[in-house]
């Protein structure tokens, strides 16, 4: 290969080796092509294709090295395979994304309900406790009225004398 080339291929990628050497190996099989009259098939898949502008210029470099109007065809159906595995791969990636989120969630309702069974049966006992306080104020009230009760009659049996208070 000419140094020419080497140095004008290696300043249109900018200096990037691994830019370069992709760039070389098209050119290679370019040159390749024009010398046996046809494109070895190359069955490797692009795999940092992403954008539009990825694809764009893929498709175009696609077409610019083919040789012959069927080649052009069998190199746009490729790119038109790789396209179409590559929306799959990201539909998919997106389904596991999703199937994880409903995962997640579903799992976050399970816990919610068991915590608003809780806080129900909680409720219920606060409730239940309130009653009880309120059923035991009730009696010690009534208690302390009979207790109050008895020390008046108590105290209007005993006769005022002097007792030992120590005693009683």
């Amino acid at each position: 290969m000419d140094l020419q080339i080497l140095a004008s291929v290696l300043q249109e990628s900018g200096c990037d080796i691994d830019a370069t050497i992709k760039s070389l190996n098209e050119l290679h099989i370019t040159e390749k092509a024009k010398t046996t009259g046809k494109l070895p098939r190359d069955n490797h898949k692009p795999s940092a294709v992403d954008g539009t502008a990825d694809w764009v210029e893929l498709v175009i470099g696609e077409m610019m090295t083919a040789t012959s109007v069927d080649d052009a065809r069998a190199r746009a159906a490729k790119v038109l395979q790789w396209f179409q595995k590559s929306i799959g791969a990201s539909f998919e990636k997106e389904n596991m994304v999703l199937k994880r989120a409903v995962f997640v969630l579903l799992q976050r309702q399970k816990e919610h309900e068991g915590r608003s069974r809780e806080l129900k049966h909680l409720k219920e006992l606060v409730a239940q406790q309130q009653e009880q306080l309120r059923a035991l104020e009730v009696n010690n009230y009534g208690l302390n009225l009979h207790l109050k009760q008895a020390l008046q009659c108590d105290s209007n049996i005993v006769p005022a004398t002097s007792f030992n208070p120590d005693v009683f």
